[in-house]
């Protein structure tokens, strides 16, 4: 970043965090007991085994990893690194030219530099899917990969049998392969290692619902809010500002202006709007949301639907994960809320 770019991010944050004064926040959601979850979880290295594959054998070693993954070996043929200008391209010829280019080979290098062992985050993860086997214990824990895809994917799902970790997204913000025409600095921002645990947990926890009711901004936020409720139960040690992908500025400035966000909401009579192009800023990643106010934070529709969702479970404790996703009438839910936010 060039000596100008840091002023004005100096700026920025200054600006925000005089606007937005600081406070102190934690996470209030009752932690659960789950030194009774017992799970059999394992983190794969699927980058580290198809790069150790024998490309003149490469057809009879792709049949081999397919029986250790089932699921991903076709996926990550047939989708994620196929040529879509080619539809005739066979899963063995998309695997041959992902291994052979040059680019790709360097940036697997570079991953087993960074990445070369993950003993910290199978402990984190195994962990985060205790508490999800707690929260979901219908679900299977699912088989967990750490690839490269040349910057297609942070974090996926497949169902509720795979997951995937693209660890080439996760390099450092300063990573010169990121085209900062493609990720602006707040998405980079993100690019470093405490964020994977916090991606995966999105990807599952969005895996999890069947996404808004409505197209209401009330209906995406309490959808979105609902997800986070989630991923603050996933990893309740970690930060608010992580899991939000905000600055610390950011975050603690969003709880000192809470009811002044929600008064902005109320009296620019944004909640029941469906105009997404005037809404979206509110609820997709954005560098600010100044709908509400030009300082403030991409996404915090978001936040402010997970304040709603946890005046909810306050009121209602009992409710289970799986009865909070299946309640899809906005308003109602909001009412039952009773959401009033503090002033500071």
């Amino acid at each position: 970043m060039t000596l100008s770019g840091l002023i004005r991010l100096f700026l920025s944050g200054a600006v925000f965090l005089s606007i937005f004064s600081a406070c102190s926040n934690d996470n209030d959601i009752p932690r659960p007991d789950i030194s009774g979850v017992k799970i059999d979880f394992k983190l794969d290295r699927f980058e580290q085994d198809i790069f150790a594959l024998d490309t003149t054998r490469l057809q009879e070693g792709m049949q081999q990893l397919l029986g250790k993954y089932p699921t991903m070996m076709p996926l990550f043929c047939n989708e994620i690194i196929h040529d879509q200008s080619n539809p005739n391209e066979t899963p063995r010829e998309a695997l041959g030219s992902f291994l052979s280019t040059s680019q790709i080979r360097f940036l697997y290098d570079t991953v087993q530099q960074v990445y070369g062992n993950l003993d910290w985050l199978e402990k984190d993860l195994t962990q985060m899917f205790r508490y999800y086997k707690y929260y979901f214990p219908e679900k299977p824990t699912p088989q967990v990969v750490t690839m490269i895809s040349e910057y297609a994917t942070d974090a996926f799902t497949a169902g509720d049998s795979l997951c995937g970790i693209g660890l080439d997204l996760f390099l450092g913000e300063a990573y010169p392969g990121y085209d900062p025409d493609v990720f602006p600095y707040f998405l980079r921002r993100q690019f470093n290692k405490e964020y994977i645990p916090v991606r995966l947990a999105k990807a599952v926890a969005q895996n999890c619902s069947d996404g808004p009711s409505g197209q209401r901004l009330l209906d995406i936020m309490l959808s979105n809010g609902k997800e986070l409720y989630l991923v603050d139960c996933l990893l309740p040690d970690v930060p608010d500002s992580l899991k939000m992908g905000y600055t610390r500025a950011q975050m603690e400035g969003c709880y000192a202006n809470e009811a002044e966000v929600w008064a902005r909401l109320l009296s620019e009579k944004l909640l029941y709007s469906t105009d997404f192009d005037k809404i979206r800023k509110l609820v997709t990643p954005s560098p600010n949301a100044p709908v509400v106010f030009q300082e403030a934070p991409g996404e915090i529709g978001n936040w402010v639907g997970l304040r709603i969702v946890k005046a909810y479970m306050k009121r209602y404790p009992q409710t289970t994960m799986q009865e909070l996703f299946r309640m899809t009438d906005s308003q109602k839910f909001l009412e039952m809320a009773k959401y009033k936010p503090k002033r500071d």
